[in-house]
């Protein structure tokens, strides 16, 4: 939520993130009435758990899927939404009330109907900040209900110009201006990012809608790096480690 206020505020940011709300019933059922689907997203989670799509059938039941806190997959659909508010915050009664957000469901997939994301792995240096390196997390067939994207659950890591290359077919030139849009639009993100919760590098998710526009997910201020060494190219991986120990020779 903190880092939605942040990204608001930016020219370039604010046009790039989707809408987002603090998490409440009401804000909920008007997300799943305007938008095919939601993601409702525990503010302080990683590897995918406590994450949630969210959307309405026709027959009127509201469906989600994705993984619990405790990162087991849920796949249910229930008559009242408030069921769902139970899955998120079981322990209510007790005064234990988990951080959410809800998320705008962004469409990004390849042409080709997978759920796509970037992660951009961005690292500041001498005052200025590097793209230490991006990557491209593909679905399978296993991502494609809830369009969950991490490595830890079973998505599939690429270079990003195979991604544009392959899935697009795009040519040199074509990925050339894809890219920098989305090297331009990271290095604002962890320039406003780090006016408020500075970090020496950061790993930047962002979606690419149907016009490919790059839109912003989330920012993590504490990135591993562990999906760019599963690329066949190590080359990445060992620029951002180059990085790293001319960071810790400052």
């Amino acid at each position: 939520w903190k880092q939605h206020l942040l990204l608001s505020q930016n020219p370039l940011t604010a046009k790039s993130i989707p809408r987002t709300a603090l998490y409440s019933m009401t804000d909920l059922k008007d997300f799943i009435s305007r938008f095919d689907y939601a993601y409702v997203k525990h503010d302080t989670t990683g590897q995918g758990r406590a994450i949630y799509k969210v959307y309405k059938q026709e027959d009127g039941r509201y469906c989600y899927n994705g993984y619990s806190i405790q990162g087991e997959p849920i796949s249910k659909c229930v008559k009242v939404l408030t069921d769902f508010h139970q899955t998120l915050h079981p322990f209510e009664r007790m005064g234990r009330m988990g951080n959410y957000i809800i998320q705008e469901g962004i469409q990004s997939f390849t042409p080709q109907g997978l759920p796509v994301s970037v992660r951009v792995h961005i690292q500041l240096l001498k005052g200025k900040w590097l793209i230490g390196g991006m990557n491209a997390n593909i679905g399978t067939e296993g991502n494609l209900e809830n369009g969950i994207l991490n490595s830890h659950r079973g998505s599939a890591i690429i270079t990003v110009n195979e991604l544009l290359s392959s899935h697009w077919q795009m040519g040199e030139s074509e990925r050339h201006q894809l890219i920098r849009r989305i090297e331009t639009l990271a290095t604002s993100a962890a320039k406003v990012i780090a006016k408020q919760v500075p970090s020496r590098e950061y790993g930047i998710d962002l979606g690419l809608n149907a016009e490919l526009k790059p839109i912003i997910f989330e920012v993590n201020n504490t990135p591993g790096i562990g999906g760019f060494a599963k690329l066949e190219n190590k080359s990445i991986w060992r620029r951002i480690v180059e990085i790293r120990k001319l960071q810790n020779e400052e």
